[in-house]
């Protein structure tokens, strides 16, 4: 909490605020309003919604390795040359541990992970894989947890410019499926088609749009946080 606070660069305030704010202040539309946003960043997502959805939305939920990821990155690490990392593809404990999914938006045909980001880029490698970056980490989680639902990987950035690895690695992903395939070997390409497809990076201040402005009937709690939002979102 008091790096929420104290951090001008913290993602969790701006993430916790702006889109408890959201839910609250257009309890009715907040859903569709986070999926057109998501539809003007990627013109090609394809998501069909409906009164009948009842989004859920939740925060940093903690999702383990998929248990085929974990199967083959034993495999990998046992080809190594290191003997440390061959040890380690025998300890029982996990390879890979938890993943914290940001933003996970749930309905009874949806599964959407978000990924936030403010003034950091992503991880592009993990301790004992260095080709595994932070968005296929989230990508290989959403599909394990998906269970029959349509799987999207969202992101919530500041700065969308083409020097971020995180847009550079999308637009690899879309542009070239094979890419996505293969790193995740162990992923039906049908589900990855999909991925491509809809996945999206969206920009703060064009998710909030006007939600940022303060009206009258706001109190003085309110009309702060909106102030500190725009603040920190528009920096």
């Amino acid at each position: 909490m008091e790096r929420m606070v104290s951090s001008a660069q913290s993602e969790d305030w701006v993430t916790w605020n702006l889109l408890n704010l959201l839910a609250t202040q257009r309890p009715h539309n907040w859903w569709t309003q986070m999926v057109s946003a998501a539809q003007t960043a990627n013109p090609g997502l394809r998501i069909l919604i409906s009164g009948q959805d009842q989004p859920r939305l939740e925060f940093w939920r903690t999702v383990p390795a998929p248990a085929a990821y974990e199967k083959a990155s034993r495999m990998r690490m046992r080809q190594s040359s290191d003997p440390g990392v061959v040890a380690r593809s025998r300890d029982s404990k996990p390879v890979e541990g938890p993943s914290e999914i940001d933003v996970v938006i749930s309905t009874n045909r949806h599964l959407v992970f978000i990924e936030a980001k403010l003034g950091s880029d992503i991880s592009m490698c993990t301790t004992y894989d260095p080709c595994r970056n932070q968005l296929i980490r989230n990508i290989d989680c959403l599909l394990e947890c998906a269970a029959g639902r349509e799987p999207m990987f969202w992101m919530l950035v500041r700065d969308s410019g083409p020097r971020r690895a995180y847009c550079q690695l999308v637009d690899a992903y879309r542009t070239n499926l094979e890419t996505l395939v293969a790193e995740l070997p162990h992923c039906d390409p049908r589900d990855l088609r999909k991925i491509a497809q809809n996945i999206s990076v969206i920009r703060w201040q064009d998710l909030a749009g006007s939600l940022l402005e303060v009206a009258n009937t706001d109190s003085a709690e309110v009309s702060n946080v909106k102030q500190e939002l725009k603040r920190r979102v528009w920096a």
